[in-house]
């Protein structure tokens, strides 16, 4: 998976989050993963690069629905726990040419970034981290 996207004119691009940090995110979601765990084996199947918009967009809609049933259920720390743990390893690049991280010390560093932004970047460090351990399973 590539480090790098964009959401609409943002640039992003992510970083590996170290083993002791995705136990702690796995650990937290890890009561929900019945309902993740389908939507995911379906985006799994798919080659995005092969993919057009509209099947891209299906498959983020297939997989929105059990994602968010499932953070419906976490308390309000450990569903912090999670979109911190992510977002602390996604950076955005600045005007200036500059790459900021979204997250630093449990605290979301920019105040214009909007919800639907942040649950993506949130979910592309998912994917990006947590590929490996969902191969195993």
């Amino acid at each position: 998976m590539d480090n790098s996207f964009s959401i609409g004119e943002r640039q992003f691009k992510l970083s590996k989050i170290n083993a002791m940090k995705q136990y702690h995110i796995v650990r937290r979601i890890a009561p929900i993963l019945g309902d993740m765990l389908p939507a995911m084996k379906d985006i799994a199947k798919g080659k995005p690069e092969e993919m057009t918009e509209d099947q891209k967009l299906d498959q983020a809609v297939k997989f929105a629905g059990p994602i968010m049933n499932g953070l419906s259920k976490l308390n309000d720390k450990d569903s912090e726990v999670v979109l911190y743990g992510l977002l602390a390893a996604v950076e955005i690049k600045q005007s200036e040419g500059n790459w900021a991280r979204l997250v630093v010390n449990d605290q979301l560093m920019f105040d214009n970034l909007d919800l639907p932004t942040m649950l993506q970047a949130a979910g592309r460090s998912f994917m990006f981290n947590m590929s490996g351990f969902f191969d195993v399973l």
